[in-house]
């Protein structure tokens, strides 16, 4: 008897049904009684994972959905081109036969239009499919795999074509689109049309890294408006990209136009109120009236001009102090590094009360025995600044700056009648020199590192070298580390932060580091613990909200000394005052979010007992 081979989809049609009624064509549901399975393939590895996939098995009926619900399972490995099941008609039943067709092997991967994407890349995820039959199912990841390349990235691509060739020749066609023409349009701050700009175009494309010709566009062009609005004399910068009608090289083209608004070139302002520095002295000096002057985007090249003159009622009743700060700032210099540059004139009165004022009696020192008796003496001591100098600043690595700068500094000493002043009540020299003025020549270098995220951290090291340019300048050498790092848990933010220094060389006292008040030890008065050579101070906070961004409650512990240096300085003005050198305090407070900065009133105990009211915005540790 001879068996004819007929393809599957017609094995329903054929037979009756038990009634003696022909069956109706196309009847997937009908049994199927299989004699035998059969994998007709070239390799026989091929054959065997077939079968292992397949559900129908010999002797058993079957309908043909089932039989192509096989099929698809075959094609699921991604190993086959072509799966055929073809069909004999026995006296045992229907033999079945898979005829396979396998994927060609794969020789070589080209990949057209892809410049953005590294070689390494293309290897890694292709070098597994060389020398084997195409998986399609591996081929399908490995295209996933240099597409999030490119969402990392943030390059902008598709994928518009991936194929094989009958000898094994992998092609993968991406589109990347490029920016063409580029161009800068100044919009008017008031009408919002199109205007003529001050700002040079030169400083406006040297921020654009991402947005220039022949660039692949990418999301990384918000990084070039960020940076861009970010600069002196810009109020808003946003980008507009059109596409060519023609594309080149199989890549679209996308023009881009930058519309720039320019803040207001300059102005006055005025204003008054209370100072940091006048409420740790009190009275009538923590007023401050102040009148301002800005130039920003001088000469079109996003650099800034800025001069203040600050008056503050004198302690003694006599003038006025005035306090003068001219500074020019240059965002960027223009080279490689994104270095900027500021010079400077700043004048600045700061009091000298948490050095030499008086020893008077209090719970922190009433105890002391060795408190030196004070002659008549100036009601309150000052130390005047006037410093001048240049800053260069730049981004060294991830979350590092660095800060190289120059000074020359002379600080003069006086009373509250503003007379000029050489001793304080207790014949302690202000001065180094012994004159009415310390000049330096000031070189500093200063690094710090900022971590953001979860946990913040912050870490500055600054190293400070007075050179004796001349014979009557000072010499001395400062270092001052501080560190801070924030854990958060639960709710609740514990801060741990710890401070220290040293100098070396002529020291003049006002100079010396204080230790004791709000920004230091609280439960102490502004450098009642201590005036030293050398210091180290310690905090813990652990803070929770109250309401939520509008107060937080917090607890902590500050402990601070000053190493037995307090004599190294000249007059040992500490000694004299009976400050212990060392010192901790606890307490708890409050701090209130405002735009200007949470305030923060707290109470603190000093290890002695006495209790002290701290007020002030956000803490300066």
């Amino acid at each position: 008897m001879a068996f004819v081979a007929r393809p599957i989809a017609q094995i329903a049609d054929a037979g009756s049904s038990s009634d003696g009624n022909p069956a109706s064509a196309g009847d997937d549901s009908r049994p199927i009684l299989i004699s035998s399975v059969e994998f007709d393939a070239e390799d026989p590895d091929l054959a065997q994972l077939a079968r292992s996939v397949v559900t129908i098995r010999p002797n058993f009926s079957y309908t043909v959905a089932d039989i192509s619900a096989d099929v698809q399972r075959i094609f699921n490995t991604g190993l086959f081109e072509a799966v055929a099941p073809e069909s004999v008609d026995t006296r045992d039943g229907v033999s079945l036969k898979f005829k396979l067709v396998a994927n060609p092997v794969v020789r070589a991967v080209v990949l057209r239009g892809a410049s953005q994407l590294p070689v390494t890349v293309i290897q890694s995820v292709m070098k597994p499919q060389i020398g084997k039959v195409l998986n399609t199912n591996a081929m399908v990841a490995a295209v996933h795999k240099m597409q999030e390349w490119y969402n990392d990235k943030k390059v902008a691509h598709e994928f518009v074509n991936v194929g094989i060739s009958a000898d094994g020749i992998i092609e993968l066609q991406v589109q990347e689109p490029r920016i063409g023409n580029v161009e800068v349009r100044f919009i008017d701050r008031k009408t919002r049309e199109p205007c003529e700009g001050q700002t040079k175009p030169a400083y406006i494309f040297r921020h654009l890294k991402n947005i220039r010709p022949g660039a692949t566009l990418s999301a990384r062009a918000s990084e070039d408006i960020t940076d861009l609005t970010n600069t002196s004399g810009l109020e808003n910068v946003n980008v507009q990209f059109s596409q060519r009608l023609h594309a080149v090289d199989g890549s679209p083209i996308m023009d881009a136009i930058v519309n720039v608004t320019e803040k207001q070139k300059s102005g006055f302002s005025g204003g008054g109120g209370i100072s940091a520095k006048g409420l740790q002295e009190g009275g009538m000096s923590a007023l401050v009236a102040n009148a301002d002057y800005y130039r920003r985007n001088l000469f079109g090249k996003c650099q800034n001009l800025t001069a203040r003159v600050e008056l503050s009622p004198s302690p003694g009743g006599g003038k006025p102090d005035v306090d003068v700060k001219l500074s020019h700032t240059d965002p960027w210099i223009g080279d490689s590094h994104r270095t900027s540059r500021r010079v400077f004139l700043d004048s600045d009165s700061t009091s000298l009360e948490p050095i030499h004022a008086k020893a008077e009696p209090t719970d922190d020192n009433q105890d002391v025995d060795d408190v030196a008796a004070a002659g008549d003496g100036p009601k309150a001591l000052y130390v005047r600044k006037v410093i001048s100098g240049v800053e260069y600043r730049r981004p060294l690595a991830a979350s590092w700056t660095g800060t190289l700068s120059a000074t020359y500094q002379r600080a003069y000493t006086h009373d509250d009648l503003k007379q000029t002043c050489l001793h304080d009540a207790y014949n302690s020299p202000l001065t180094f020199s012994g004159l009415a003025y310390d000049t330096t020549f000031n070189v500093l270098s200063r690094f710090v590192y900022e971590g953001r995220g979860k946990d913040e951290a912050l870490l500055v090291l600054t190293a400070e070298q007075a050179v004796p340019v001349t014979a009557d300048m000072l010499w001395f050498n400062r270092v001052v580390v501080r560190a801070r790092r924030k854990f958060h848990a639960m709710g609740a933010t514990l801060e741990v932060a710890a401070k220290g220094g040293n100098i070396i060389g002529d020291l003049p006292p006002y100079e010396a580091f204080q230790i004791g008040g709000a920004n230091s030890v609280r439960g102490y008065p502004e450098g009642g613990v201590g005036t030293g050579r050398k210091f180290i101070v310690g905090s813990a906070e652990l803070s929770v909200p109250l309401a939520p961004d509008q107060f937080d409650g917090y607890v902590f512990f500050d402990i601070g000394s000053d190493l037995k240096s307090g004599s190294q300085v000249l007059g040992d003005p500490a000694q004299a005052r009976g400050k212990p050198g060392q010192g901790y305090g606890y307490g708890a407070g409050i701090a209130m979010h405002t735009p200007v900065g949470p305030i923060r009133f707290e109470y603190a105990v000093s290890e002695k007992g006495a209790g002290r009211m701290h007020c002030g915005l956000a803490r300066s540790f």
